[in-house]
């Protein structure tokens, strides 16, 4: 079995697909993107993936859904709910009155938006990457 996911090694994306016992001896195809693992299993390349498809505080992952509603069909076997941690991460010795600036995924930011306000309220908060909860379609 080869499972496509969105990468890199080390994600949620993973940490949720490692939650399925026939992942144990797959082939772990990491994707850069929803659209790429997808596209895997469309493309043969994989048999299954798993993605980002919902986050309990934002919803839906539109990248996710668009793939899965348009091109040719995939259906949707499984749903993963995989609780997840943030870490606010900053140079040794930095005091939180000092941090201008957070780089954070949107999903992310979101889910953090009230800790955010109450200690960093000073930062500007810079969106990046993509990724959330997980669902399985092959």
């Amino acid at each position: 079995m080869r499972f496509a996911f969105l990468g890199p090694e080390g994600t949620y994306t993973e940490a949720a697909l490692r939650t399925l016992p026939e992942a144990a001896d797959a082939e772990l195809l990491p994707q850069p993107t929803v659209v790429a693992a997808i596209d895997a299993v469309r493309a043969g390349k994989a048999d299954a993936a798993v993605v980002a498809f919902e986050n309990s505080v934002e919803g839906s992952v539109p990248a996710t859904l668009d793939e899965l509603a348009s091109g040719d069909p995939l259906v949707v076997v499984r749903e993963i709910v995989l609780p997840v941690n943030f870490s606010f991460v900053a140079r040794p010795g930095a005091a939180l009155a000092d941090v201008t600036t957070v780089a954070a995924h949107p999903h992310a930011e979101a889910q953090c938006r009230a800790w955010l306000r109450t200690n960093v309220p000073q930062a500007t908060v810079s969106l990046v990457g993509s990724n959330a909860a997980a669902a399985v379609a092959a």
